[in-house]
């Protein structure tokens, strides 16, 4: 049966018809039957509610309401910020059809000078001016429980979308509880802040950011280096720099971690935050060291890691100029450094350390099983304290040798220790608390260490900005969520680690960057060799120079005059050659990186196209061949 041309063009037209109309069946029934299920290809799945806020949504025992404060002029103020209005709904949704009925969502547009917008400053929003006029346009929530207890949003920001579903998981976590984990802290740095803003600096100091996250999960309650005493009600101890601490002090947290608490401990050899107080920023022994022998570890406090694979870079002066090199102290660490097995660092990406110490397992204790968290890479070693007095990049280069091993820079012990004491060291502990010495953990305890504190800094992890008065935190390292890991997982209180990890999710180019390390080394020794040079030449042009009057006479000679002039041209010659040896190190590993990304992001694809086309040419030239 032949079909002629007018049919062949009619049935044309009937499939273009009912293509289109199965077109808009398909999305009319996706709409209606099936909007709460979506496909998220995105490698870490950034689009779906995790298995933290599943499991955060599935124990809310009692009704809570979510107000979406969402102005419709907000388009003809911000596109951006309308367009993520849209993403924000579609989170907020998910979240409803995950509760069976236990989450209420209100979309609430607030209209200039209407109730609800007073309904809204009242509950601490912040609005957007619309131009020059007195309208404002909002887009933010309040979460609030049966008993009204309200946690708030004021300003959704578009560019910490990464953050929004952790945001919201962490605050309906915190409303059904119905207790926050208390965290007791002992710290030697004013990581909560210091007097009043209208105070000069020194005398005010603002709270470390890390605290304001803290504080979001946790009720926090200081604790004095002095006391005699670990109050009853803290869930977890939480030690930062431990310095100059008395035998009483030390036998309060013994007995502490005996009565089943568990600890997270920074330790540092050499406290940049100490050091900017104009304190002695290193100790000469470790206050901890009595605790730290009974569980079978050691910390050395006259010695920092240096390791040249995690080095960050840094601004150095030389002279009139300023260079970026690898500064030792300060480590980078990446995932592939991170312990991929343990809860509090499997899922976080990077973290900044400065000066930061290790720890040496010093025998083993039977039920006390030490893991590594954090380590070094092998090209590292261990340098003296004092050098970070007077930091020298050249110095510590000059005097880096790595020992082909990794260090440990944290750990976690577990299991039920023995009592680092005989028995209490005064009468006058007694009296604080008359229980009998306590000799054995009644329960097993959970203690993690940590080589840093600096590591807590601002400077170290987080960009920050005032947007309308609401101050927000852009990280760009993990610190604070290890921190508060950590603290979750101490405290029992797991649910928000992934999404800390999902907030954080990146998916670096590791072996791009091993690879540049591994190409840097090759230059190590000329760069070495440069700065020895440079130093040696200006230290003997300074020495010549200062031979010279200050003022009147001439006492150098004809050859001294003749030296300087000769060192002067070196050292330009020397820095010509120090920046020319950076400069071809820097060009390398971008063409490396370069090459690298080609290959994966071009050239891998483009191969896998040919394969296909070559795939499907073969099948029609065998057909052919077949008939």
């Amino acid at each position: 049966m032949k079909i002629n041309v007018r049919d062949r063009n009619s049935l044309g037209v009937a499939g273009l018809v009912c293509a289109v109309v199965l077109f808009f069946c398909v999305n009319l029934i996706a709409a209606f039957l099936m909007k709460n299920y979506r496909l998220d290809l995105t490698q870490a799945q950034l689009y779906s509610l995790s298995q933290g806020s599943l499991n955060a949504v599935a124990q809310i025992k009692e009704p809570v309401t979510i107000r979406f404060y969402l102005s419709d002029k907000l388009a003809k103020v911000s596109q951006l910020h309308a367009t993520y209005a849209v993403r924000v709904v579609e989170l907020l949704e998910q979240y409803v059809s995950a509760s069976d009925g236990k989450i209420k969502l209100e979309i609430i547009d607030p209209e200039p000078f209407s109730k609800k917008e007073d309904e809204a400053l009242g509950y601490g929003l912040k609005g957007i001016p619309v131009g020059d006029s007195s309208e404002y346009v909002y887009i933010g929530m309040v979460l609030s429980n049966s008993s009204d207890r309200r946690r708030t949003i004021a300003l959704l920001d578009p560019s910490r979308e990464r953050f929004l579903e952790y945001d919201i998981t962490k605050y309906l976590t915190d409303l059904t509880r119905s207790k926050r984990p208390t965290i007791g802290i002992i710290s030697t740095l004013p990581i909560d802040g210091q007097g009043e803003p209208r105070q000069v600096y020194p005398k005010y100091r603002p709270r470390w950011a890390v605290m304001n996250v803290i504080r979001d999960i946790f009720d926090v309650r200081f604790i004095s280096r002095q006391t005699l005493d670990i109050p009853a009600g803290i869930d977890v101890l939480m030690l930062v720099n431990p310095k100059k601490f008395s035998e009483e002090t030390l036998y309060a947290i013994d007995q502490y971690i005996m009565r089943g608490g568990n600890m997270l401990v920074l330790i540092d050899p050499f406290s940049q935050a100490e050091a900017a107080l104009g304190e002695v920023p290193y100790s000469i022994r470790p206050d901890m060291d009595k605790l730290f022998s009974d569980w079978g570890v050691s910390f050395d406090p006259t010695q920092f890691v240096a390791d040249a694979v995690l080095a960050r870079t840094a601004a150095h002066n030389d002279g009139d100029k300023t260079a970026q090199v690898k500064y030792l102290p300060w480590l980078g660490v990446t995932e592939n450094h991170l312990s991929p097995e343990d809860p509090v660092t499997n899922a976080i990406s990077s973290l900044n350390l400065a000066y930061a110490g290790t720890f040496s397992v010093t025998k083993k204790v039977d039920g006390l099983p030490v893991t590594p968290l954090i380590f070094s890479s092998k090209d590292s070693q261990l340098m003296p304290t004092v050098l970070g007095v007077t930091p020298d990049p050249a110095e510590m280069l000059r005097q880096f040798k790595p020992k082909g091993r990794n260090m440990v820079l944290g750990l976690r012990i577990k299991g039920t220790p023995a009592s680092a004491f005989d028995k209490a060291p005064t009468r006058n502990f007694l009296k604080q608390r008359p229980e009998a010495h306590i000799e054995k953990a009644v329960s097993p305890v959970n203690i993690i260490l940590i080589g840093d504190s600096d590591f807590l800094a601002d400077a170290m992890w987080t960009e920050k900005s005032d947007i309308l008065g609401v101050e927000q935190l852009y990280p760009f390292a993990g610190n604070a969520d290890l921190t508060v890991n950590a603290l979750d997982n101490l405290s029992g209180a797991a649910s928000l680690i992934d999404l800390r990890s999902k907030a954080e999710w990146r998916r670096p180019f590791t072996v791009i960057e091993e690879m540049a390390l591994q190409a840097g080394k090759k230059y190590r020794q000329e760069e070495t060799r440069l700065f020895d040079e440079l130093q040696t030449a200006q230290n003997r042009l300074q020495y010549l120079t200062e031979r010279a009057p200050d003022s009147g006479g001439d006492i150098l000679s004809r050859e001294d005059k003749s030296e300087i002039q000769s060192l002067k041209e070196r050292i330009l010659t020397l820095r010509a050659d120090l920046r020319s040896v950076q400069s071809v190190l820097s060009r390398d590993i971008f063409a490396l990186r370069s090459t690298i990304i080609l290959l994966n992001v071009v050239l891998v694809p483009a191969l896998l196209m040919a394969v296909a086309l070559f795939v499907v040419w073969r099948r029609r030239v065998r057909r052919t061949q077949s008939r």
